[in-house]
């Protein structure tokens, strides 16, 4: 079980890359609120500064998949969440790699 964990929100996310948590942190859920007629991935960068992300080069540490018209999508993440050792970075894209913004709202519970 996990200790009570705020949601941090990302609303309009695309291709740029947004600092979500600039920490060593464990990320155990998100939700991504998809209205776009096609599959949209949400990109999450093991990093510290947005800065140290280029959307479609840097490699994801994970990427999940949301369906398209999907109001609301699982988090795709193993059951006891992710660890990042140096904070989250993350961005929408219409491929798991790519550099094509697909908006999503995007909700993160970190701990």
């Amino acid at each position: 079980m996990f200790p009570a964990a705020p949601i941090i929100s990302s609303n309009s996310m695309g291709a740029t890359a947004v600092l979500i948590q600039g920490t060593a942190c464990t990320l155990v859920a998100v939700r991504a609120i998809n209205a776009t007629a096609a599959d949209a991935y949400v990109q999450l960068f093991d990093a510290a500064l947005a800065a140290d992300v280029t959307v479609g080069t840097t490699v994801p540490s994970w990427a999940i998949q949301s369906d398209a018209n999907d109001p609301s999508i699982g988090d795709g993440l193993p059951t006891n969440g992710i660890v990042f050792r140096n904070g989250i970075v993350a961005a929408s894209t219409t491929t798991s790699t790519g550099n094509t913004g697909a908006t999503q709202h995007v909700k993160f519970v970190i701990i």
